[in-house]
């Protein structure tokens, strides 16, 4: 219509606690993280792909019992070998990247690894 502006969405607020005051006392301080696409070296912190790993350490593998996967057929459940299963490189994180964390003394890295297969005491396997 002439004369008439089209307005986007109201920005966010910048503190939640404004909008909810009763959740004011569970506030805490988070870092957001915010992966962008590209191809990081592993002295960075990437988001899945390579992790810096010691040469001599061998790679981690899943050694828990009772873990199985359903392949391409929800209707075929198959048991895995426990250690047969190498862990998933998810993410790796070094202090200096994430303002104010601190790690243990002498440490400046965090890895997380996953197993991406279902295990008998997985809330969701069943």
């Amino acid at each position: 219509m002439p004369g008439s502006t089209i307005e986007g969405p109201e920005p966010p607020a910048k503190d939640v606690r404004a909008l909810i005051p009763e959740y004011a006392a569970l506030a805490r301080e988070a870092v957001v993280l915010n992966p962008e696409p590209g191809d990081p070296d592993v002295r960075e912190s990437p988001l899945g792909g390579g992790l810096l790993w010691p040469a001599d350490e061998p790679w981690p593998y899943c050694a828990q019992p009772d873990h199985w996967t359903y392949g391409s057929d929800p209707r075929n459940r198959t048991e895995i070998v426990p250690g047969a299963v190498p862990m998933v490189p998810i993410l790796q994180l070094y202090a200096r990247d994430v303002p104010g964390w601190r790690l243990p003394q002498g440490k400046d890295l965090l890895q997380f690894v996953w197993c991406a297969l279902m295990h008998d005491d997985d809330p969701g396997a069943r």
